[in-house]
């Protein structure tokens, strides 16, 4: 559904959680971009992309499937698996994403956080946007293994960073702390629930993900109310530490 062009005034920043393993990260993130793309901003919003894994322990070499990762996580059999599955990819579908989940090469994603930590100090935000969405797409749609070196250095390259440069990094602990911090910052929330998880600088929060009307209302209420707020909305749709919403 498309949203209404609206002229408001801008200087809001927002902070956003994700994991380059959860599907509705990408989608809301996807929802987030449509939404602003349509707004008459008086300037663009800026945006902090911060780190969340779901599964730090997660192995750098993938032992299950997508499909095995929800039923292990859910007490699904796998018809059940199959089914949820299909329901999240028509969902992606509606934004323009085209899902492959049961492709998905289920891995640890830290090495991933850490590329986006190195492009923040050297990327412009449009090229620091690109090399996102460009990660959770060789992820959901691509089906390549984010916790590939080799990978991680191309997907690098498409943005304008030194593969070599890259690939040295990520051969050292370079930024595993910074990764770490965003984690421990989202999990003392008290209202944390799931990624992903948007926080506008008034405290306004939004988890998991809404239909696109509804965000854009989100926003556009938010950024005009400028003091700071209690009040979170909440969604069912979306991943956390113990798992995803279903």
């Amino acid at each position: 559904m498309s949203v209404g062009i609206m002229k408001i005034e801008n200087d809001m920043k927002i902070l956003v959680w994700s994991d380059f393993q959860c599907p509705f990260c990408y989608m809301g993130e996807k929802m987030l971009e449509n939404v602003l793309s349509s707004m008459e901003l008086s300037e663009p919003v800026e945006i902090e992309y911060k780190s969340y894994q779901l599964d730090p322990l997660a192995p750098r070499v993938p032992v299950e499937s997508m499909t095995e990762h929800f039923m292990s996580g859910h007490d699904m059999d796998v018809a059940a698996a199959e089914a949820r599955m299909e329901q999240i990819t028509h969902m992606a579908s509606k934004v323009g994403l085209k899902y492959n989940l049961p492709g998905v090469k289920v891995c640890n994603t830290m090495d991933a956080h850490r590329l986006m930590k190195f492009g923040a100090q050297r990327l412009s935000p449009g090229k620091l946007k690109k090399l996102n969405f460009n990660l959770f797409k060789a992820n959901f749609e691509d089906n390549l293994l984010l916790s590939d070196h080799n990978v991680l250095a191309e997907i690098a390259v498409t943005v304008g960073l030194e593969r070599e440069e890259v690939r040295r990094m990520l051969q050292t602990d370079a930024y595993v702390k910074a990764v770490c911090h965003d984690q421990d910052e989202i999990d003392a929330r008290t209202d944390f629930e799931f990624v992903p998880y948007m926080l506008l600088d008034n405290g306004s929060v939004l988890q998991g993900v809404m239909k696109e009307p509804e965000l854009s209302e989100w926003l556009k209420d938010s950024m005009a109310n400028k003091e700071s707020s209690e009040s979170f909305t909440t969604t069912r749709e979306g991943c956390g530490p113990k798992g995803c919403a279903i």
